[in-house]
Parts: C-alpha cells; structure tokens; sequence
C-alpha cells in the first residue's frame, strides 16, 4: 500500500481544469435516479381488461443503484482521462519562445540513432504540453546536397512525427553548414531554446564543432545531449594491404571503458560469417585485430564488419584487390625437355598456384585468355607482333612480371621499368672480386615492407639496370651495396615490374625461401593498379552505395562519378556515398574507415553550454489506459440494459443481430491501449488451449528478445499463408512464472547476458521436455565450434551448457543427411539462417514414446535474426530458404516422423520388385 501511494506521488495532470467536471458527478447521479428506465414490452392478450382503470397511485420504476454507479465511474474515467494524467512526467521544460531539435544524423548516428530519436521525442512531449513551435535541423546533408536544410516552425506534434522519419547518413555531418543554414535561416526576435542531439562523437573538427555551437546559442539556449561513453559509436579502421593479413583497428574516442567487448567478422557475399575476432578495448583509443583465414576461404571475404555496430563506420568494403586473380606464366616449347628442379616455371608454378588461378602458355595465347597478371621467366626476344599485343595488354591495365636469366643478358629493353645492361653482372666466380649479396632492408614506400627478411638469402647473379635510369622507376628491392633486385614503373594503365635475378635456384636462392611466395603474392594483388574501370575522361562510377544502416543498394541520381586520379583521397559525402566505383569487371571501394584513421569526442563546448547524457523516459500515459477501461464498462452496461429490459432470449438475440457494434466498440477499446511485446502473463490458459502459439523463451536481452519476436511473426504470416497451420500468435515465455505446456516448440537464443536458470525452472523445462515438448535452443554463433560432447566449444555454446547443466538431455549427434527435419515439408540440404552451418545437433536416440522426435534441438545459425529481416512477402533467395527450415521445424514439432516413411521409400520400393 506504502509503494502504491509512493508511485501516485510523482502523478500530473495535463489539464487539470476538466477535473473540476468531477463536482458534476452527484447532479449526474439525480438525474439518472429520477429518470426511469425504458418501459418493457411484454404481450399480454388479457390486456383489454385493464382497459377504463385508473388507478390512483403512480409509482416510477428506479435505475438500479448498482447501474447508477457503473455509469458514474464510466463518467469519471473519461473526465480523468481527458485530463491527461502522467505518470512521473518530465520536468517542464519552463521557456517560451521557439524549441529547436538538431540531430547528429552523420555515420556515427547509426550506432546510437535510436536513443537519439528518444531523447528527441521526450523532448517534443514536454514542447507540446507548453504549447511551444519547433524547428528541426539535421547535421548531415541530404543526398546530392551542400546546404543543410531548416524545417519548421511546427507544431510539436507535427515535429515528432518529422523526427521519427529521419534516416542516418553514411558520410560525415557539416557542421559549418550547419552553423551557416542557422545564420541564414534564423529571421525571427524570438528565443531559440536549441537541443543538439549529438552521437557523441565530434564530426568535425574541433573547431567547427565550437563554432557551432557558439552559432547555436546565439539568441538563446543551447543543451548537448549524448550517450554515455560505453555506448558512444566506434569505427572500423583499414589496415587491409593486398596479399596480407586481414588487419583492421578499432577506433575509440577518449575515456571509453576498458573492457568493452567487441567482435569482428570477416563475412562473405552471402553474409555467411567465414571467421570472427573477440577483442576487449583497451587503455588506448586503437584496438588492432588481425584475422586469420584459411587460404580456402581468404578469397570469398567480402567484407569487414563490426558485429552488433550498424552503419557506414562499422563496415569496411573489400574491392577486386583481394580477390583471387587469374595470372598467366608464358611457357616456351622446349621447357618441357628441362629437370624439374631447374625449371623456373616449376618454381613460380609451385610458389602461386595456391593462391591464383594460373594458366600456362604461349604470350598470345594468355594475352586472349584475360589475366590480370602475365609472368614472363627469362624471356629475352619477343616477336614484334607478339610484343605490340603485349604492350597494348599492359597499357590497358595488366601487370606484366618479368624475371632476369640468361636470355636476359643481351640487353633487351622492351616492356622493362628500365634499360637493362648487356651482360649482367656475377658475383661468385674466380675471376671476380665481388661475394654474394644479401637483401637490403625493404623501404616503407615498397609493397614488401613488413616482410621478415631471412638472414640466409644471397644473390650471385644479377642484371643491372643502365645508368640515368628515370625516377619514375621505383626501386621494391635493393642489394645490400645498393644495386636494385626489383623495379617498377607505371605504363599508362599497366604497371611493368622486373625481378634483376632468375625465378629459379640459378642465380639465386631466394626462389627456396619463403619470403619469394610471400613477394610473388603481394606483386600479384597489385594487378589493377593504378586502376583501369575508367571511362574516356577518367572517372569511377558508382555500381552499389551504403545507406545509412550499412546496407548495399543500387545508387541513386544523387551519387556522382569520382576522378580516378583522386580516388584515393576522395571522402565519402553527400555526392560521393561510401560503396563500390567503377565498372562490374573491376571495382574500387570507397569506405570510412579509410579516410577517416580515428575518432575524437566531442570537445569541450562553450561557456553556458548545458551538456547532459541520455535518460530513458519513465513517464506514462494514463489516458489510454483510462479510456480503454471506460470503453470496456459502456461495453458492460450496455450488455445488462439489453438484458434486463427484455427477456433473456429476445435480449440474446439482440445482442446476436448488434454483435457487430459490439466488436466495433471491442476494437475501439483495444485501439487506444499501447503496444507492449507479448507475453504469456497478458493470456489466459483458454487463450493458449485454443490455438497453435508460437513461443520464444525469454533471453534476458530485450534487443534480442525482440529480434526473436519479429522473427516469429514472420514466421507466422509464412505458415499462415503456405500451410494448414494458422498460428494464433506469438508470445514470449519465462520457464519459472509460464505453465509450457501449450506450446508444441519453444525457440530459445542465448545471449551472452544470459542469467543463470533457476531450478524451478529447469524443473518445469524437464518436465516440458519429457511430456513431448521440443526446444530448439540457438547459440547465433554459427554452430561453428559446437563440439558435443567432446571438442572446445564457443563462447555461448559455454554459456548454454551452464545455463541447462541440471537438465537430463540425452546424448546429441549431428543430424544425418536423411533426417526427417529436411524433408518434414520442403526438401532441404541444410539449416539456413543468418548462417548456414550443418551442424544441427538432435537426440541420438529419442525416448519411448516419443515417435523418434527429438526433445532438444541445437544449432547456431541465428534463425530468428534471417526471419526478422526483410519483407516476408518477398523474400531473398537465403531468407526463402530460412523460411522453409521454420516452416519444416514446424511441421516436425506438429506432425512427428510422419514423414519417416518417405526415407526408405527406395527400399521399400526395390523389396516390391518395382
């Protein structure tokens, strides 16, 4: 009682003079006792005897007491609902004049975007009680757009609704373009109150981020709200290198927590998640993170994501540099007649080969196959015809290899970065003072910079370039006295590089070490450098640009080409979104986290500046609530006057002809309550005995919680409309307060938050699963690392053990290709979700009773997630296959082995003589 009084403390009413109507209510209550109710028709044949009496005495029927009080109540609600009572209201927000909104919308919004339109609609709430205009302003251009915008004066309810359709931008905020749209578009004497909802982050400068908020403030108050340092964005920053490790860093502004978790992916074009890094932030601002990936899937990376971040900073595009390339390795006829071992195609064949796709032959015949690369080992002459097919191949974008040896020696100098001298230069014979050289440290402007240099590496025999060589040829790799091993140089589009020594033992023995693999890869994944997807006057167009959530799409008019010659230096923005230029055979990718190498908080603000974080909003509505209720009782009145003013028959059979009205007034009743997520305390157990409910048990994450909602709706309106099944909602359960035994299957998702499980509820889980219940628990982790029961097992298949440790579940296996899961209703090859793992772990043996249908399913795949995306009308090709896995669970959960039959049909049919 002491708490119940406490809560109505912090009670306000918006418009407190409609509660002087309550003095009304005892008039009200004369009124109706003095007015009888309707007579009732009865008919009575006898009637005409009464005809000519008059009787002396009148006595007036009265409304039932009990009657007169439900109608004064239902008076009542809807005199305090009008008044708007608010439940621990926000502070009044106590200024006149104009209320302006700025909102933070550039690429770091996207991290915290939804506490932003919060913190904004709060706001708006307390404007509109003050009855006070609003302008709305964003921080980032629209598309194709330099000047930011000024909307408003409007109402504020009007202004909430404009907030809530406001998307994030992939490319930075322009804070001078703010501060200049405020001075151009500011007209009016009255005060201008201004909230800057800001990301915390400063997208600017500190210079322009202080100017504007000086322009601000200007002719009124200014107040930052951000989030707290936790939950402040990050970025993704690029340290990808062609031929290299995946190398990313983790940008974080000053004062972050230490210890903050984060996970990084290297997903595919499928979005399938091929490796992932778990990392802590720690006392510095840049968290480094290499990703090792086997060779086998090195190739299909599409790209680098920050898990759980959304957004253009969370994300980092990989483009035709790191992709697996087609080399060609020219070939003379008499190279077959030659030992293996002093071979130099046997060299470069077993040094690439893993990694490229190579092809072998004559110069014009890899000229017509396309490669990206063509290596030519100690070939000296070349046709005329041959060598001016060549030279066009390499001014339009190829790479061309070449390696000295002693058909080299003749000083021939076509298609070389240099002249080369006549022949060559030795270092290990007797009639020379000169001893073998080792390697020279690599340059910082060299591709193979970083590269361990083994101490054991000598060269005894090199091709020197001629002296007055241009200094448009690059030096890679020198000698330890200085005499260049490799060069380059650019011709036109192409790029020509020379190796001064023999791509096999002959001269050298770098072709035995590891470091010749490592520098034939990172020569090779230059190939496209500088880049050739031009047209005529030199510029990239864009093929797929990032909104402001971090997803691909098709680009717009609003984006714009970009000149190639500046490509590397171009930031994102307004006309030039983050994504992919070019053309569909070559492609550049413009990211964020390339441009931008680090972010800073938002700096100290000028004097009078109000700054304050976040704060979710305890305040609520009781007017819905008021109203529903007063509904409900009309509803209730209504239903006894049709009763008590004619016989229960005739009054039923009213009731049946109006029962339209009646579900009208049942809707209106339920239209005016707030939406709330479902669970099993909001139904009855008639409720659950009625229909086929679709559960999901709750995670103990209400981001989750709610994934896994959307989820299952989707899958509902699937079954719905594919299958007999008509599910009557779904709903979310906890195993400690819910009775399970009205749902045929509980989907449940770990969380890594996931709070331990009582023993109540695992004995109600025990008992659910042994009286025919199905459970499918998923870690999200694509079941990559499941390793039941023996095997290291992942973060949350660790947490999933714990959690369910008391449990008596049978022993697991893999489910085998002719598992009645994959043919229940469509037939499938896997388990596809958000991931598309195989492993789905089932009972070995089911127990009796059970029509061979396991009791505890496992996987990994994240299903909820794929079902909460998208459209479920029209469906991708990887959320169709999805679907179908749900509706096949479903089928399973429903049905049983039904279809067990169907796996030995062959049999069956062969023991038939058919």
């Amino acid at each position: 009682m002491t708490g119940f009084l406490a809560s109505l403390s912090g009670l306000t009413f918006i418009n407190p003079w409609i509660l002087a109507g309550l003095a009304a209510l005892p008039v009200l209550w004369f009124l109706l006792r003095v007015i009888p109710p309707s007579p009732k028709i009865v008919r009575l044949p006898t009637v005409r005897f009464m005809a000519g009496l008059n009787p002396s005495d009148r006595v007036s029927a009265h409304t039932p007491w009990w009657i007169l009080l439900l109608r004064l109540i239902i008076a009542a609600l809807v005199l305090l609902a009008l008044a708007r009572p608010v439940l621990n209201p926000a502070d009044s927000l106590n200024q006149s004049g104009i209320i302006r909104i700025v909102m933070d919308n550039g690429w770091a919004a996207a991290q915290t975007w939804t506490a932003q339109q919060t913190a904004a609609e709060q706001i708006l709430d307390r404007a509109a009680r003050d009855r006070l205009p609003v302008i709305v302003m964003t921080t980032a251009p629209d598309p194709g757009k330099v000047r930011i915008g000024m909307l408003g004066p409007m109402p504020a309810g009007e202004a909430r609704n404009m907030v809530r359709g406001l998307h994030t931008r992939p490319w930075p905020a322009d804070y001078a373009a703010v501060a200049n749209a405020v001075r151009d578009g500011t007209k009016t004497k009255d005060a201008i109150h201004t909230y800057w909802i800001g990301h915390g982050l400063n997208d600017g400068t500190p210079a322009s981020a202080t100017g504007l908020a000086r322009t601000l403030q200007g002719n009124g108050s200014l107040t930052y709200l951000e989030p707290e340092a936790a939950a402040r964005p990050v970025l993704l920053v690029s340290h990808l290198k062609p031929g290299q490790d995946l190398s990313v860093a983790i940008s974080t502004a000053a004062g972050t927590p230490t210890g903050l978790p984060l996970a990084v992916d290297a997903l595919g074009n499928d979005g399938r998640v091929l490796e992932r890094v778990d990392t802590l932030t720690g006392d510095k601002t840049t968290t480094d993170v290499t990703i090792k990936i086997p060779e086998s899937l090195r190739s299909q990376v599409a790209r680098i994501h920050l898990s759980g971040r959304h957004g253009a900073g969370g994300l980092i595009l990989l483009d035709d540099q790191f992709e697996r390339r087609m080399v060609g390795l020219a070939t003379t006829k008499d190279e077959g007649t030659r030992a293996p071992l002093t071979d130099a195609p046997y060299y470069l064949t077993r040094a690439i080969e893993p990694y490229v796709e190579l092809k072998t032959g004559s110069i014009d015949d890899l000229i017509k196959s396309g490669p990206s690369v063509i290596i030519l080992p100690d070939i000296g002459a070349i046709p005329p015809d041959t060598l001016n097919a060549l030279e066009n191949w390499v001014k339009a974008g190829g790479l061309l290899l070449r390696f000295a040896g002693p058909n080299m020696t003749q000083g021939e100098s076509f298609l070389t970065p240099a002249p080369l001298m006549r022949g060559g230069r030795a270092m290990d014979g007797g009639l020379t003072w000169d001893k073998p050289q080792t390697l020279a440290p690599f340059g910082d402007e060299s591709p193979f910079y970083g590269l361990d240099l083994p101490a054991d590496i000598e060269v005894r025999r090199q091709i020197l370039s001629a002296p007055g060589t241009s200094d448009a040829v690059r030096v890679w790799a020198a000698l330890t006295d200085g005499t260049p091993l490799v060069t380059a140089s650019s011709l036109d589009n192409g790029l020509l590089v020379m190796v001064h020594t023999t791509a096999s033992p002959e001269w050298s023995n770098l072709a035995l070490s590891g470091l010749y693999v490592q520098m034939l890869r990172r020569i090779i994944a230059l190939a496209g450098t500088p880049i050739t997807n031009t047209h005529a006057d030199g510029t990239l167009e864009p093929l797929q640009i990032l909104d402001g959530d971090g997803r691909l799409q098709a680009p717009d008019s609003t984006a714009e080409p970009i000149d190639a010659r500046a490509f590397d230096k171009q930031m994102p923005d307004s006309r030039h979104p983050p994504g992919y230029y070019g053309h569909a055979g070559a492609k550049r990718a413009l990211n964020i986290g390339e441009r931008i190498r680090a972010v800073a908080a938002m700096p100290s603000l000028p004097n009078g500046v109000v700054r304050g974080t976040f704060t979710g909003g305890t305040e609520t509505d009781l007017m819905p609530a008021l109203l529903a209720t007063a509904l409900m009782l009309f509803l209730a009145d209504w239903i006894i006057m049709m009763i008590l003013q004619s016989p229960l028959m005739i009054g039923l059979s009213r009731m049946a002809r109006s029962g339209g009205t009646a579900i009208i007034v049942l809707g209106l009743s339920f239209a005016t309550l707030p939406a709330h997520a479902q669970t099993a305390q909001t139904q009855t157990a008639m409720d659950f005995a009625n229909g086929t409910w679709l559960a999901h048990v709750r995670s103990g994450d209400p981001t989750l919680d709610a994934v896994a909602r959307k989820g299952l709706e989707n899958m509902d309106f699937v079954l719905t409309n594919r299958t007999s099944i008509e599910p009557a909602g779904v709903v979310m359960v906890d195993p400690e307060k819910d009775d399970l035994a009205f749902f045929p299957l509980l989907y449940w998702p770990i969380a890594p938050s996931a709070p331990p499980v009582s023993d109540k509820a695992l004995k109600a889980i025990q008992y659910y699963l042994d009286h025919g219940g199905i459970i499918l628990f998923d870690t999200r982790d694509q079941g990559a690392t499941i390793a039941l029961p023996t095997g290291v097992p992942g973060r949350n298949q660790i947490i999933l053990r714990n959690m369910v440790a008391g449990l008596n579940v049978p022993p697991l296996s893999i489910a085998p290709d002719d598992h009645v899961l994959k043919r229940s209703f469509y037939l499938l090859d896997s388990f596809p979700g958000r991931y598309d793992s195989k492993n789905l772990w089932v009972e070995e043996q089911t127990a009796i009773g059970r029509d061979g249908v396991s009791s505890v399913i496992v996987g990994g795949n994240d299903w909820a997630a794929m079902w909460a995306e998208g459209d479920p009308e029209r469906p991708t090709m990887s959320q169709e296959m999805s679907y179908r896995f749900g509706v096949n669970l479903m089928m399973y959960a429903l049905t049983g082995n039904y279809k067990a039959d169907q796996v030995h049909l062959p049999h069956i049919l062969e023991r038939l003589g058919q």
